[in-house]
């Protein structure tokens, strides 16, 4: 590895920050992009006697655009009054509209596509629904898509989700005094949820950007997995250079990139943890804790018995006695910020902490008492 020419690359170029993308209620649920869910949600915003407060917000934000297209300024769709809101509404050969609002004299057709492509029968879609004398000018037929689609169909134009939520959005000022606080909030929550959907991680300008450096990039991922590996490498050395008969134990899955627990060999209760995945970040940090879990956190006043000095009694923790988790408990803790060096030989300078700031000295008096306990 040419650390060199590493440095000189990132002395030369700022890495871009790539926005997480916040998580909505639909995204926890797992069911951001279900296409029934998003129609449910319409229908309940665009009935307009819903609990929601917001009365004609949607359905007028809707007109808007509709009027904005060609199509739609050749209707008479904006005129649409006392409408009904159905979903999944049978069509002549079967299939189904996914949202329909309409009236006697009006109706407005709405396919809603996510993530399938558009392959639905719209002259059926068209055809199945009538208004009073059959008026052509008096229906419009949508399909709300992530993306622009080219739709073939002459009575049908495309409207984006995220284009028609951001008009509700931009509409919703004067609705607000009215609206209930509860459902704007979902409003908001469900505009981010497309927002996601329709805008990808990363932008043109950051993937040339990593296709254009792709090599440093690597090399210095590379570089950050194998500091991982010497600092892991380096705590589960401790047990080594320590004289105490510990129990290594490496946690499974993402946890093993954080922390190592020296286990008690007569009470896997009771342990040492080293947490040093923050090492790795620029605080530099490491924390290291005398633990214990389960079984023995059952009657915790029992280890105000032990007599420990004033040294152990700074870093022991008050809170261990009102902590009412039952899992795991820390009874003491140190933290420590490292220099270049410290990292370097970490396996020394936590055996060192160890034995000079308390910590070994508290867990082998825990272990001591909890032994004659247990007898």
């Amino acid at each position: 590895m040419d650390l060199q020419t590493l440095q000189e690359f990132l002395d030369h170029n700022v890495i871009p920050k790539i926005k997480r993308r916040p998580k909505t209620f639909l995204g926890i649920a797992k069911q951001p992009h279900y296409e029934n869910v998003m129609s449910n949600i319409y229908a309940f915003y665009f009935n307009v006697n819903e609990v929601h407060g917001m009365h004609d917000l949607f359905i007028t934000s809707l007109l808007e655009l509709i009027n904005e297209t060609t199509l739609g300024k050749l209707k008479n769709v904006n005129e649409i009054n006392d409408f009904d809101v159905d979903t999944e509404v049978t069509t002549i050969k079967g299939g189904r509209i996914d949202l329909l609002l309409s009236s006697q004299d009006h109706a407005i057709i709405i396919e809603n596509k996510v993530y399938h492509t558009l392959n639905n029968d719209l002259q059926d879609y068209w055809s199945s629904i009538r208004v009073i004398d059959n008026n052509e000018d008096n229906k419009i037929g949508i399909v709300l898509s992530l993306n622009k689609l080219n739709i073939i169909h002459p009575q049908f134009v495309n409207i984006t989700h995220l284009d028609f939520l951001k008009r509700v959005i931009q509409n919703s000022g004067s609705y607000l005094m009215e609206a209930k606080d509860k459902y704007v909030v979902f409003l908001k929550d469900f505009y981010q949820n497309t927002l996601n959907m329709s805008k990808s991680e990363l932008d043109s300008k950051e993937l040339k950007f990593y296709f254009d450096n792709q090599a440093k990039i690597i090399e210095a991922k590379d570089f950050y997995f194998a500091v991982r590996t010497h600092v892991a490498n380096q705590v589960e050395q401790v047990v080594k250079l320590i004289e105490e008969p510990f129990i290594l134990q490496t946690p499974k899955g993402k946890y093993g990139e954080r922390l190592r627990f020296y286990l008690s060999p007569k009470n896997k209760n009771l342990m040492i943890t080293v947490f040093f995945n923050r090492l790795l970040t620029i605080e530099r940090r490491l924390i290291l804790v005398v633990e214990l879990k389960e079984g023995l956190l059952q009657s915790k006043e029992h280890y105000k018995q032990i007599n420990f000095t004033e040294e152990e009694g700074f870093i022991n923790k008050p809170e261990f006695y009102t902590n009412g988790n039952s899992r795991y408990c820390h009874f003491a803790e140190m933290t420590y910020i490292l220099n270049d060096d410290e990292v370097s030989n970490l396996a020394q300078f936590i055996a060192e902490k160890l034995n000079t700031d308390g910590l070994l000295s508290i867990y082998r008096k825990l272990n001591e008492f909890i032994e004659k306990s247990n007898n």
